[in-house]
């Protein structure tokens, strides 16, 4: 599940997931202007996204939408489970995934890389203090010159912004949201950095894994062997050169 603007999301994690796992998607779609009512919508109603599944035979579900967590009260915010078509299965949501590894990384300092609008960024601030962290730096992506506030984010901007968090004084780099282009940016700057660097579709891919029987550390999923790496390259060739000249 994901929303209905969202460029990102499917590519990333289908590049992310191993080839043992097929990935099916669904859009979220509410008819309201403002970006951040329809993120705090999209937290409130599981049935109506999951219901274009019909009894397709899931095993997890994904709500790839990092934003909402932050919008909403705890309480209104996506849980760990959900109920079905008869099967009560694991929910991972970006939000809850990245909490996730940051604890497995035993990370305590963060620096953010926000694509978001002012607002936005400002609510992730907030969430993340109340997890009982130390947010240390925020870096925001430069927006484009046009077009939506967080999708039309460019991965040179997001690579320039990656690269200039890995030189803060923190325990690991989060590049926020799942609709902004960072893996590739991600993938380029993270070999060269001194501390972990996670995305939200990595760590949701990471989650997922994990909910369907593969767990692994958070630094695997980061190691220079990492299949996802080489999967990258196959799938967006001109963009993973352009991005390392």
């Amino acid at each position: 599940m994901t929303p209905a603007e969202n460029p990102t999301a499917e590519p990333e994690l289908s590049v992310l997931l191993g080839p043992d796992i097929n990935l099916l998607s669904t859009r979220m779609h509410i008819a309201e202007p403002d970006m951040n009512v329809r993120l705090e919508r999209y937290a409130g109603d599981m049935a109506r996204w999951m219901a274009p599944f019909g009894n397709a035979p899931l095993d997890a579900a994904i709500f790839a939408c990092t934003g909402s967590s932050y919008l909403v009260p705890p309480a209104n915010a996506p849980g760990r489970f959900l109920d079905h078509a008869g099967r009560h299965m694991p929910l991972i949501s970006a939000a809850n995934a990245v909490s996730d590894a940051v604890t497995a990384l035993g990370a305590r300092r963060l620096v953010l890389v926000s694509p978001y609008p002012e607002s936005l960024t400002a609510a992730a601030v907030k969430w993340w203090t109340a997890q009982g962290l130390d947010v240390r730096k925020v870096l925001s992506v430069p927006p484009a010159a046009s077009g939506h506030p967080i999708y039309s984010r460019d991965a040179r901007a997001i690579l320039c912004t990656l690269q200039l968090a890995a030189r803060m004084e923190g325990d690991v780099v989060l590049a926020l949201g799942t609709g902004a282009p960072s893996l590739s940016a991600l993938a380029v700057a993270s070999p060269d950095a001194d501390i972990p660097m996670l995305s939200s579709n990595l760590c949701t891919a990471w989650a997922a894994s994990a909910a369907l029987g593969q767990p692994s550390s958070p630094l695997d999923w980061l190691a220079a062997s990492a299949s996802w790496r080489q999967r990258l390259h196959d799938r967006f060739p001109a963009l993973m050169a352009s991005l390392q000249n």
